[in-house]
């Protein structure tokens, strides 16, 4: 769990202090906590927080000495400190130094919810020092538990504005909360970006690392001279779209546990992911890995950053070809469906994953149509010379059935293959039934057999294969029309008529009667997982 900045008001030394404006920013996490007199406000806004660039989630101290009358650089300053990604303001001494709090302060606060704090008025007893020691110390214990630090920061990040979210600014929340100086470096080790820890070792840090020469190994630390008793711990990051980086991390005294290391390339692999790359594709690619990996709150962070209820998600079709087909049916087939699904369905998240294209929908009510929609999009994507096989799972009523249906279809959809070879169309039941065929044949010789003797009859010495043949197109290929089997087989459905009769008499009872049929269905269809 993160400090916020409504936990900063249950401390002792902020326990009078009111909220008058920003109050919606409550709930926003406060990473540290600074002071602010400048003696010149415009070194403020043009030096030390310079346009654009994020400074981090900070909770600000200030009495406003070196402006008190001025309230447009009150505003100027105020309005930098919140676009810069500071929480709130902390004023002190309203009502003797700073005589009052200018409206327009309050209605910049309420508009970028930059909570606006105002210590007991008229009190000269109060001290910056006490604040600054007990949100300090309430800080330093939140950040003893690591747990957290993913969900932090993707919480921290999602929250500020679009154009503040990349891996500059990543790395910096990642360097205020570990207290270490991070860089994000290519393959060669070359630094591409740097959170130095402090801001002001940034040089020094970067001419440390380019003139090294050996490196620990993926995820571990090893002591390093750049810094006094200082440790480096190094971290492979493989983004799933592009090249591998290195993550460097610096920190002096201290040697980061492995759990916390494999934490961080998390955080930087997210953000790579998600936030590096100008393409929401990446982003929700993160969702589905989430849902699919059974990761719950990674799982709900992301889908509160872009708007999917999840709980929404009750269908999950799964999309496969061959492995020369999947550049272009990521490339032309995955827009396609997200185009046709989206007429049919309010929730819609489609992209690869483990070499399938997976998508996610809310339902589609009648079954019927479902079955049209998926051959529509098969024929669309024929159109393009796509040759696919669409799997489709439901009801699914949690992430849970989610992820079993995915594990199910990855281990059992090539034994399906094999049952109904000339299909391209399937379910979650035709997964099912192959887990069970595929049971059959793991209990050993003696259980298969007992499930193939329905088919003893055929494999006397005077039965005509032609009818075995007839009967396993019959029942996995042809869905039990005589028509079908006939089509398939070039032959007249006289033909099949008459050998269907011969089949009949052979068994001795009906291929229509069901409870009699699973077994002989069942067997076929060992027949061909087996090859026998």
């Amino acid at each position: 769990m993160s400090v916020t900045v409504a936990d900063l008001l249950k401390l002792p030394s902020l326990r009078q202090a009111k909220v008058i404006a920003g109050h919606k920013g409550l709930s926003k996490v406060v990473s540290s906590i600074s002071v602010l007199e400048s003696t010149d406000p415009g070194v403020l806004v043009d030096e030390v927080f310079p346009q654009g660039e994020y400074f981090g989630s900070e909770i600000v101290i200030t009495g406003f000495l070196n402006m008190r009358e001025d309230v447009e650089q009150q505003y100027i300053n105020m309005k930098r400190l919140a676009e810069g990604g500071e929480v709130g303001l902390i004023l002190f001494y309203v009502g003797l130094y700073l005589k009052e709090i200018h409206p327009r302060l309050c209605e910049l606060a309420d508009q970028m919810d930059f909570v606006l704090i105002v210590m007991p008025e008229k009190d000269p007893t109060l001290r910056y020092g006490e604040v600054i020691s007990d949100v300090t110390a309430l800080i330093y214990r939140d950040r003893i538990r690591t747990d957290s630090l993913v969900t932090e920061i993707l919480a921290q990040v999602a929250a500020l504005p679009v154009h503040k979210r990349t891996m500059a600014t990543i790395l910096k929340m990642l360097s205020d909360r570990l207290s270490a100086s991070v860089l994000l470096c290519d393959s060669s080790f070359h630094p591409l970006q740097i959170a130095a820890w402090p801001r002001s070792m940034e040089e020094w840090i970067k001419e440390g690392v380019e003139s090294l020469t050996d490196f620990p190994a993926n995820q571990d630390t090893v002591s390093c001279s750049i810094l006094p008793e200082g440790f480096l711990s190094r971290i492979c990051v493989c983004p799933d779209h592009g090249p591998q980086m290195e993550l460097l991390i610096l920190k002096e005294e201290v040697i980061f546990e492995r759990p916390l290391l494999e934490q961080i390339m998390d955080v930087v692999r997210l953000g790579v992911n998600i936030w590096g790359q100008e393409r929401q594709e990446v982003a929700v690619h993160e969702l589905i890995r989430a849902i699919l990996q059974d990761k719950p709150i990674k799982m709900r962070q992301l889908a509160d950053i872009f708007h999917i209820n999840v709980a929404d998600i009750h269908e999950m079709w799964i999309l496969s070809c061959e492995k020369q087909q999947i550049e272009r049916l990521r490339r032309e087939g995955l827009p396609l469906l997200r185009e046709d699904l989206s007429h049919y369905c309010y929730t819609v998240v489609a992209d690869f994953y483990e070499g399938y294209l997976v998508a996610f929908l809310d339902w589609i009510e009648q079954g019927a149509e479902r079955e049209r929609i998926s051959r529509d999009l098969k024929n669309r994507l024929e159109g393009l010379s796509l040759e696919v096989a669409i799997t489709r799972f439901y009801p699914l009523e949690s992430t849970a059935d989610v992820r079993r249906s995915f594990l199910l279809y990855h281990e059992m959809f090539s034994y399906a293959q094999k049952i109904w070879p000339a299909r391209s169309l399937y379910t979650l039941q035709d997964m099912e039934f192959a887990a069970c065929c595929n049971e059959k044949i793991e209990a050993g010789e003696a259980a298969l057999s007992q499930a193939m003797s329905p088919l003893r009859p055929f494999f006397d010495a005077q039965a005509d294969p032609l009818l075995l043949e007839t009967l396993e197109i019959y029942l996995l290929d042809a869905q039990s029309s005589m028509v079908r089997c006939a089509r398939r087989m070039f032959l007249h459905k006289n033909t099949i008529k008459y050998r269907l009769g011969r089949i009949r008499t052979i068994l001795g009872y009906d291929l229509d009667s069901i409870p009699q049929v699973f077994p002989l269905y069942q067997a076929v269809a060992l027949k061909r997982m087996t090859g026998e």
